[in-house]
């Protein structure tokens, strides 16, 4: 019996033909299936043809402009659009009006059918791609979508869907679309928590941009480590804005509404330590308990202990050890205390200052840290939620391997990722286009009805 060759022995293209041949290989199965992906394809075509054939002829009478409700004229008749479905090419001809009090033409069997106004995709073609640009950088997104759908689209039309997103969501009114992304519940919540931090993400010419990640979850939809593996939360409203303080507190000012902020029984405000934190906490709840982030707190000290005893000294896990005893008590005094007696020792500038820095900050989120007093109340005293967001709202998209983001594009992204990680992807789509609409105070085109039929 002749002993087959091992991998060894067989030569590099002869290997190079069997792995070309055992990839090209298409089983019978997977032929029946995409012979039948292709009918479904020919039938879906023909039928969208044929009910969009059957739709009731368009009048020349006068139509309500979407902006104002004024009825105006046909200005051009018959003008062919032709648009990407689900299932195929279409073209539909259609009147154009235009409206001299709002100086904007619109067409009535767009508004009628949902056509989105600008591109060449139907409203669920451009949902499904919206979902796609928003979660993989737009070249990773054509490779997927060509790998699932037979329908080819190209990066730049990822692209171009994002942009038109980004643009809606930048012009529509922030308690509008919060409003629509998740929609609040009627009660008043027992406890609310908020959270707010930033993190970087790689620009243009070689910069990093801050954005400010807030989130908001009542007490009811977090399930504490004791109840799942992890702390989770199963319901929250997120804000992102690539820009500056004053923008950001416009968003969160608009979650905080929409959630009822103001009537909670308790809001608790967690943050890093930062002043600006607690400005905005101040401003926009100024009833709300705020907290120290316990990791930061314990960070901050450690930060100062490598600089006065060095990075590997012994001494480093015995100083963690006290410092999270004296902040457990919520006793600042001894903690201050016992920091101001290193100042007695000879250390170095650089230590010196160090040491200041912590002092200052233990001082003045002193009230920030009764962390014994917090838990007793029921209260979460790490901002861990927050952190999370970064990753998932924003680094999973906005920091990937390569990418460097405009500063124009990169505020749309943000914005567009906490709206998608609100909604969910099933309500992303229509909830942006929706508080677009209302925002700019656009009428919903009227349905026509058929007439009855007769019973003669």
């Amino acid at each position: 019996m002749k002993k087959p060759k091992t991998r060894r022995e067989i030569s590099v293209e002869s290997l190079i033909r069997l792995a070309r041949e055992g990839v090209a290989r298409v089983s019978p199965m997977s032929r029946m299936e995409r012979s039948i992906e292709e009918l479904k394809r020919k039938v879906g075509q023909e039928e969208m043809d044929k009910q969009l054939a059957a739709l009731e002829p368009q009048d020349d009478g006068p139509k309500a402009c979407p902006r104002c409700g004024k009825k105006t004229r046909v200005r051009t008749r018959f003008v062919s659009r032709t648009f990407r479905s689900l299932s195929g090419t279409h073209t539909v001809r259609r009147h154009y009006h235009y409206c001299e009090t709002c100086s904007a033409g619109f067409y009535p069997l767009d508004e009628f059918l949902g056509l989105p106004k600008e591109g060449a995709l139907s409203e669920d073609l451009e949902m499904r791609i919206a979902d796609f640009a928003v979660n993989d950088p737009y070249e990773v997104a054509e490779q997927r979508w060509n790998f699932h759908y037979p329908l080819r689209a190209s990066a730049n039309q990822f692209r171009q869907v994002a942009k038109r997103l980004g643009q809606m969501v930048e012009q529509s009114n922030p308690i509008v679309l919060q409003g629509a992304s998740l929609l609040p519940k009627t009660t008043p919540s027992a406890t609310l928590y908020a959270m707010n931090d930033g993190g970087m993400v790689p620009m243009r010419e070689g910069k990093w941009n801050e954005v400010k990640v807030g989130v908001f979850f009542r007490e009811e939809d977090y399930l504490s480590h004791r109840v799942a593996r992890r702390g989770q939360v199963t319901r929250a409203r997120y804000v992102a804005v690539l820009g500056g303080q004053e923008e950001f507190t416009k968003d969160m000012r608009a979650a905080v509404q929409v959630e009822n902020g103001v009537k909670a029984k308790r809001v608790a405000w967690l943050g890093d330590g930062a002043p600006g934190n607690w400005n905005l906490a101040s401003t926009l709840c100024p009833s709300a308990i705020q907290i120290l982030d316990w990791y930061h707190a314990v960070e901050k000290g450690m930060t100062c202990a490598r600089a006065l005893l060095g990075e590997a000294s012994p001494l480093l896990p015995s100083w963690k050890e006290r410092l999270e005893q004296l902040l457990w008590a919520g006793d600042g005094e001894a903690l201050v205390g016992e920091l101001m007696q290193c100042l007695d020792v000879d250390i170095s500038e650089s230590a010196l200052k160090a040491l200041n820095d912590l002092i200052r900050y233990y001082r003045n989120n002193g009230p920030r840290m009764r962390y014994a007093d917090f838990l007793a109340s029921g209260l979460l005293i790490g901002s861990g939620v927050v952190e999370s967001a970064h990753r998932h709202v924003i680094q999973a998209r906005m920091k990937r391997a390569g990418q460097h983001w405009g500063t124009h594009g990169g505020r749309q992204m943000a914005r567009l990722r906490a709206t998608y990680r609100t909604t969910g992807p099933n309500n992303f789509y229509a909830a942006v286009r929706w508080a677009h609409r209302e925002s700019l105070g656009l009428r919903l085109p009227a349905i026509p009805r058929r007439p009855r039929a007769s019973n003669r």
